[in-house]
């Protein structure tokens, strides 16, 4: 699953100038889920936000070692929220 969607993210990557691009990944409580959002914009545009993944809450213990594994691979910033 995670080279799933290291090669989701290659492929949503196509580098533009002034454009900045990172991963989110977000737990969802209510529903106990993981949803993995691909996000880019250009400076002074807004955020266009796609999602690219769908996890179980029971991986909630496997996504720091998960959001390493994008940077290393993909160089972009990984921001985990809602996981304290």
């Amino acid at each position: 699953m995670k080279n799933n969607i290291i090669a989701k993210i290659n492929d949503l990557l196509v580098k533009q100038p002034n454009t900045i691009y990172a991963i989110r990944i977000v737990y969802n409580i209510y529903r106990d889920n993981i949803n993995i959002f691909f996000e880019h914009y250009k400076i002074g545009e807004a955020t266009i936000s796609q999602q690219i993944a769908q996890l179980e809450g029971s991986e909630k213990g496997n996504m720091v070692d998960l959001a390493k594994k994008i940077t290393q691979a993909t160089q972009l910033r990984v921001e985990l929220v809602a996981f304290n």
